[in-house]
């Protein structure tokens, strides 16, 4: 009887043990589970012209099934050196997937290099082309060197399957906010807009669109003690000295008139660099 008692007790300890454990469900699973129905439910929001339905649906997916899965550890090619793992970025991870055929807003390349310069210490900043080498070698000089640009090649990448999900189940361009342990804690659509839209307008729509995907990242370093006190501080007191800038007769802030100044040179350089080219 002694014997049977104890086996209960050491029973109930294991099963309420194991039970607290976090049962960590792959990215790739949950995105199968549940994606020949949402794109049946999309579609029909897409011929219906709804887009405020395929908006509710996307979110629907993200919020309920797949933030708090754990993205598969598949390999991604740097321009130099060996494959990456997944997991070898140590830090939290702000990911891009894209390709170099996408056209990106006028101001999003900019609005993301003034993050990633500004938040590189806390944050592996990396955008992944659905490319091959030679394309993603055009695209280097147009980031900023705290980004790294990786590329798969789905001829030659080892992990399809997970490759296929997360290029052909979401689509792209499309960012994935993970945490040290590459938990998902939100995935988010780039924000798009006209192709008339200002340098200034454009950077602005990225910057506050981007800007929520970095809070997150660092609310949740904060919220685990994974943030340096200097850091903290440095960051608390970025926020305290922000403030409006006196606008010019164009209205523009003084920080829109860097940007457009900015641009005005990147124009120059590259019209020169073209007609170079040209002359060669």
């Amino acid at each position: 009887m002694r014997k049977i008692l104890i086996l209960g007790i050491l029973f109930s300890f294991y099963g309420n043990l194991f039970a607290q454990q976090e049962v960590r469900i792959p990215f790739s699973a949950a995105i199968s589970a549940h994606i020949v129905k949402y794109n049946q439910r999309i579609d029909d929001a897409y011929q219906e012209k709804d887009l405020e339905r395929a908006e509710f649906l996307f979110d629907s997916l993200v919020t309920n099934h797949l933030n708090g899965t754990y993205m598969d550890n598949f390999s991604v090619n740097p321009l130099k050196g060996e494959p990456i793992k997944l997991r070898d970025y140590e830090k939290h991870l702000f990911l891009i997937t894209s390709a170099a055929w996408c056209v990106p807003g006028i101001g999003e390349i900019p609005a993301l290099n003034d993050l990633a310069d500004r938040f590189h210490d806390q944050i592996d900043f990396v955008v992944l082309f659905w490319d091959t080498k030679e394309n993603l070698k055009e695209k280097v000089k147009e980031y900023s060197e705290n980004i790294q640009l990786v590329y798969v090649n789905e001829k030659t990448n080892q992990d399809s399957y997970i490759i296929n999900k997360l290029k052909h189940a979401l689509g792209f361009p499309m960012t994935y906010f993970m945490d040290e342990e590459k938990k998902l804690l939100n995935i988010q659509k780039v924000v798009t807009h006209h192709s008339s839209e200002t340098l200034t307008n454009s950077y602005t729509i990225h910057f506050n669109s981007l800007s929520k995907g970095v809070s997150l990242l660092i609310a949740d370093l904060d919220a685990k003690g994974l943030l340096d006190k200097d850091e903290e501080t440095e960051l608390t007191e970025e926020k305290k000295n922000e403030k409006t800038d006196e606008r010019d007769a164009d209205g523009r802030t003084e920080e829109e008139r860097r940007i457009d100044e900015e641009y005005e040179r990147y124009k120059r350089e590259k019209d020169s660099l073209n007609s170079q080219k040209d002359n060669n």
